[in-house]
């Protein structure tokens, strides 16, 4: 017996055969644009990265020109959709045009950036690395292993010109090598964090001027065989002006260079504290015409009765001394303090004329 495959309604009439149905017309258009977009964000992301990798090649080989050399073990390019990613492995990086020359190697290098401004960068570099100074005929290399918990940072370049950097480092420690200190004890510093925030101030003569602000939280040095010394913490917030562009890689010429165009710190603040002790300061020093410290900066002290041979490495009983002959009363934060003026001139650092410290020259 043959079934009819027809169905019934309930009350046994035939009932017609269901078809699908055409989808939406519009279900249809929104599909489609939703794969041009897809298809169109794809081909500005792969834009996007090429250009960013051949920029990056094109430095790379501008800088291995001029003497400066960055390998990457392996080298790797990602973040679709929004990203641009850049990975490096075991980075190096070698200036021979510096004076000393400098290398440095690391853990690993990434480096991200939106696709749609490939000119804020955002960085992260891991731990150890180890820092070479020298090592040519100006004599054997200074050498310094550091680490740290995390190193992060950003770099904005509009226009192909750095207008700001950030960094940030926490569970900071390095260890210089004996060389660097020939016949001297073995050191270790630490720290909890390091901030380093500088920008291009926009100069009303055009100079090339840097406003900078770095604090440096619990630096600890602590010398083989001797307990550490007691935590510093130092903030500094001022302005570095006219500084040559662009800049010569040797340090002396740097210098020479700055203090001819009429170079200049100003220090808006100065901070450091350590144990019961605070030393503030505040003023404008330049290099002279013999490449010495010039100026005079206002400096106080709180907590003279906290200051033993070891504070602020040794600064903080010379000046707490001469301070108490010729400075004044005042207050930091509400606590008892002295202040006064600190002259540097002709290559002596002077409080109330009584030079205290002889300077040498800085190049």
């Amino acid at each position: 017996m043959t079934e009819d495959p027809t169905p019934t309604a309930p009350d046994g009439a035939p009932r017609s055969r269901e078809r699908l149905g055409r989808p939406p017309r519009f279900l249809v258009i929104i599909a489609g644009l939703v794969l041009l977009a897809v298809a169109g964000w794809s081909a500005v992301w792969y834009v996007g990265t090429r250009k960013a990798d051949d920029l990056l090649a094109a430095w790379l080989d501008s800088e291995a020109a001029k003497g400066r050399t960055y390998r990457c073990g392996e080298r790797s390019v990602g973040g679709y959709p929004f990203r641009v990613t850049a990975t490096c492995a075991s980075p190096q990086l070698d200036i021979a045009d510096s004076g000393p020359r400098l290398r440095l190697a690391a853990e690993g290098f990434r480096a991200v950036a939106q696709v749609w401004n490939l000119t804020h960068v955002i960085f992260e570099i891991d731990g150890p690395v180890r820092i070479g100074v020298g090592g040519d005929d100006t004599g054997p290399d200074a050498l310094l292993d550091a680490d740290w918990q995390v190193l992060q940072g950003s770099v904005r370049a509009p226009g192909g010109q750095i207008r700001r950097i950030d960094v940030v480092a926490r569970d900071i420690a390095a260890t210089p090598e004996a060389p660097a200190y020939p016949g001297g004890p073995a050191m270790r510093l630490s720290a909890r964090e390091l901030q380093l925030h500088g920008r291009r101030a926009d100069a009303a003569d055009g100079s090339n001027d840097i406003e900078a602000a770095l604090t440096l939280d619990g630096l600890v040095a602590a010398r083989a065989g001797a307990a550490p010394s007691q935590p510093v913490d130092i903030a500094f917030v001022g302005r570095l002006d006219a500084l040559p562009y662009p800049a010569p890689r040797e340090p002396a010429a740097f210098l020479a260079a700055w203090r001819d165009n009429g170079g200049s710190i100003d220090v808006a603040r100065l901070s450091a504290q350590q144990g019961g002790a605070e030393l503030r300061a505040a003023g404008r020093i330049a290099p002279d015409a013999a490449g010495r410290p010039e100026g005079r900066v206002t400096v106080s002290l709180a907590g003279a009765g906290s200051v033993d041979s070891g504070t602020f490495g040794g600064l903080g009983p010379i000046v707490g001394m001469a301070l108490q002959f010729v400075g004044k009363p005042t207050e930091i934060d509400g606590r008892p303090a002295i202040t006064g003026e600190i002259d540097f001139r002709d290559g002596r650092m002077l409080i109330g004329g009584v030079a205290i410290a002889e300077l040498p020259p800085l190049f």
